[in-house]
């Protein structure tokens, strides 16, 4: 069989690849049902924790306080599970026959992500998650599939919203799904992996094996979008991260700017990491804060209006303000425009509402 969903899954070195319609990866999780009522997911993404809390309620939740596997155990740790603790009577999971009775865990974490722009170490979450029995879910939505590679790195599930890989082409969002092979490693070091055929099954069990690979609910319009992204992809993708960190290095060094958290920058808490774990570049955010008296409102107010109506993994760079629009905060993603265009803009906003013009 051929289409989107297979190359997606090749991508992704995946064993199976879905599409389903979907707000965002929170929602995208919610709607298949992959986190049963008696389940625990653990979740480090403070940038999407109303989504989660809307898409799962308290009863499944705990949050890190990090990206480390360190911060993952201790949120594991302090809401005890079944799963931590192997069968037990009384419940059958859902991915398995009647008999099998435990309960599952999942750890959720972004490979690029949350406020400040953290990049996972995934080889050492992926590693601390098999030891403690939990499905590593990793959302790949910024990096893209083309500048990370979570499965490759050990994670179980990989998820991905789809728009930047349509070039913003979507009529209505749509996010990629892709599982494991329920094998790691070749030859003498090639080595089961329970977790990953797990995850397979319950995936399956919800959307289909691999003999099947429908898109839910994906219009063919769309999916004649992404089959052209997937074409001119890696391209694109370049020019993003290349123009990011154009801006990047130009926001750091603004004098208007208290702060800017880029994994390219040497500052970022997170750069050696992320020269480890991402290929190509560091991403297409740039995430900054903005000088006193400057909200996230009135800069974007100020910038060209393309900068505000831009589509979500389009063309355009696109500015938003995810802490709102009376905070201080901007998450910048560059597009392939003119990078030099983009700091003139964002230069001549800030000046404006700094240092406006006496009558």
């Amino acid at each position: 069989m051929t289409g989107p969903t297979n190359e997606y899954a090749s991508m992704q070195g995946a064993r199976c690849a879905w599409f389903v319609r979907a707000r965002h990866v929170p929602d995208a999780l919610a709607k298949i049902g992959l986190v049963g009522p008696a389940d625990r997911l653990v979740v480090r993404a403070n940038d999407f924790t109303d989504a989660f809390r809307s898409a799962f309620g308290a009863g499944r939740l705990s949050f890190a306080r990090d990206v480390t596997p360190e911060a993952f155990l201790d949120a594991t740790r302090a809401c005890p599970h079944p799963a931590a603790g192997g069968p037990r009577e009384g419940h059958a999971s859902y991915a398995d026959g009647a008999g099998a009775g435990y309960d599952r865990l999942f750890w959720f974490v972004n490979s690029i992500g949350c406020f400040g722009l953290r990049v996972a170490d995934l080889r050492g979450l992926a590693d601390a998650a098999r030891d403690a029995g939990a499905i590593l879910i990793v959302d790949n939505t910024v990096a893209s599939a083309w500048g990370c590679l979570p499965l490759e790195a050990g994670a179980h599930v990989v998820c991905e919203g789809l728009d930047r890989v349509a070039a913003g082409e979507l009529a209505e969002r749509a996010v990629g799904i892709a599982v494991a092979r329920d094998a790691r490693g070749r030859g003498r070091r090639r080595v089961a992996d329970p977790l990953a055929a797990d995850a397979y099954r319950m995936l399956a069990q919800r959307l289909g094996g691999e003999r099947v690979q429908p898109s839910f609910d994906v219009s063919g319009r769309d999916l004649d979008a992404l089959a052209r992204g997937f074409a001119t992809l890696p391209a694109r993708m370049q020019r993003h991260d290349d123009n990011a960190r154009a801006v990047a290095e130009y926001l750091a060094a603004n004098p208007y700017v208290p702060s800017v958290a880029y994994p390219g920058l040497p500052s970022h808490p997170d750069h050696e990491v992320a020269a480890r774990t991402l290929r190509h570049g560091f991403g297409p955010a740039v995430d900054f804060e903005l000088p006193d008296g400057l909200s996230a409102r009135g800069l974007i107010a100020a910038c060209p209006a393309s900068y505000r109506s831009a589509r979500a993994g389009g063309p355009m760079t696109r500015l938003s303000a995810p802490r709102g629009d009376e905070a201080r905060f901007i998450r910048l993603f560059a597009g392939v425009d003119d990078p030099l265009e983009i700091v003139d803009s964002l230069d001549q906003a800030m000046r404006l509402s700094c240092d406006p013009p006496q009558p």
